[in-house]
C-alpha cells in the first residue's frame, strides 16, 4: 500500500524532500521545546500535498506523471459481433472523466448511444502509467469493469484499454483502443479524438 501511495512522486525528488522536511521539523522541535510527532506531522503535509497541492507549482515538480484530469469528449469506432456472429461497426459520442491526485488516477467511461441514452458505465481497475519510447507522451494502460446493461441483456464484463495521453501546450487528448471478454464474443474499438473540454468529473450513474 505505501508503495503504491508513492508510485507517481519523482524517486529523484522525493527522498531530498523527505529528509529536508525532517531536518526542518526536527530542529523546529529542538528549538522550541515542541512536543510533536515529527512522523503524524510530515505524513500530513505528505497528504495534503498528494490530495490537494500535487498540480500546482512547485509541487508538481514532485511527481513524475502529467496531469491528465478532466473530462475528455470524442468518439468511439466500435466493433462487435451480433448473436449470429455477423461483424458490426459503427460511430457513437464517448466520453472519459479522469479523477486523478498525486497517489491515485481513476476513469470513468460510458458512451452516448444515437437516441441521446448513456452506456453502461466502465470504471478501470488497477492502472500502470509510462512515458512513451519517445518520452514524450504518456500511455495509460489497465483493466476496467462495465456494470452492465440488464434491459438490452448485456451481462458485466471486463476489458482492457492502452489509452496514449498527448499534451500540446494547452490542448490535451486521449486515443488508443479497447478490447472486452464480452460472451459470447469479444468487442473491440478505437477512440477517435478524445479532447479535454472541462474540469467537470460529474456524471448521472
Amino acid at each position: 500500500m505505501i508503495q503504491d501511495y508513492f508510485k507517481y512522486y519523482n524517486s529523484k525528488t522525493l527522498p531530498p524532500l523527505l529528509l529536508g522536511l525532517c531536518a526542518l521539523l526536527w530542529l523546529a522541535k529542538d528549538h522550541w521545546h515542541l512536543s510533536i510527532s515529527i512522523l503524524g506531522i510530515l505524513s500530513a503535509l505528505l497528504i495534503v500535498i498528494s490530495t490537494y497541492l500535487w498540480k500546482f507549482p512547485p509541487f508538481k515538480y514532485l511527481f513524475w506523471v502529467d496531469d491528465f484530469s478532466g473530462r475528455y469528449e470524442g468518439m468511439l469506432q466500435y466493433q462487435f459481433k451480433d448473436d449470429e456472429g455477423n461483424q458490426k461497426s459503427g460511430m457513437l459520442k464517448h466520453v472519459k472523466l479522469v479523477n486523478q491526485n498525486g497517489h491515485r488516477i481513476t476513469i470513468h467511461s460510458f458512451t452516448i448511444k444515437e437516441d441521446g441514452s448513456k452506456s453502461s458505465l466502465s470504471v478501470n481497475k488497477g492502472m500502470h502509467v509510462e512515458k512513451t519510447p519517445d518520452e514524450k507522451h504518456f500511455s495509460l494502460i489497465y483493466n476496467y469493469l462495465n456494470d452492465g446493461n440488464t434491459e438490452q441483456g448485456f451481462p458485466p464484463h471486463y476489458g482492457t484499454e492502452v489509452v496514449k495521453f498527448i499534451k500540446n501546450k494547452n490542448e490535451k487528448k486521449l486515443s488508443g483502443g479497447y478490447y472486452t471478454n464480452r460472451e459470447p464474443f469479444q468487442t473491440k474499438g478505437e477512440y477517435k479524438e478524445l479532447k479535454w473540454v472541462s474540469n467537470d468529473l460529474s456524471h448521472e450513474f
